[in-house]
């Protein structure tokens, strides 16, 4: 899973049928252990009903088909959970 922030949406006058009903995400992938972005931004299927600012988790390539179970549903992107929290363990503090 990869991780990104919502920073907008697109709106599509014409759709695959697949992806009707469907709300498409803008995402800005982000490094979760500094908070800074990192990468370019990519679109995604929203399976979560995320919105604007709010961090999620994504799955690219072949595995972002999978949250539509056999749906027809063509996506290189789909965000599959919104994150509300983050811990980070650090080398000094993890258990010997």
């Amino acid at each position: 899973m990869f991780y990104a922030r919502v920073i907008g949406n697109v709106v599509c006058s014409i759709k695959y049928k697949g992806l009707i009903g469907k709300k498409l995400q803008i995402l800005q992938p982000v490094n979760m252990e500094t908070g800074k972005d990192s990468g370019s931004f990519l679109i995604a299927v929203d399976t979560t009903d995320s919105g604007i600012g709010d961090f999620v988790g994504y799955e690219d390539g072949i595995e972002a088909t999978w949250a539509f179970d056999s749906d027809d549903v063509p996506s290189d992107a789909s965000i599959i959970s919104i994150i509300e929290k983050v811990n980070v363990l650090d080398n000094r503090q993890r258990i010997k």
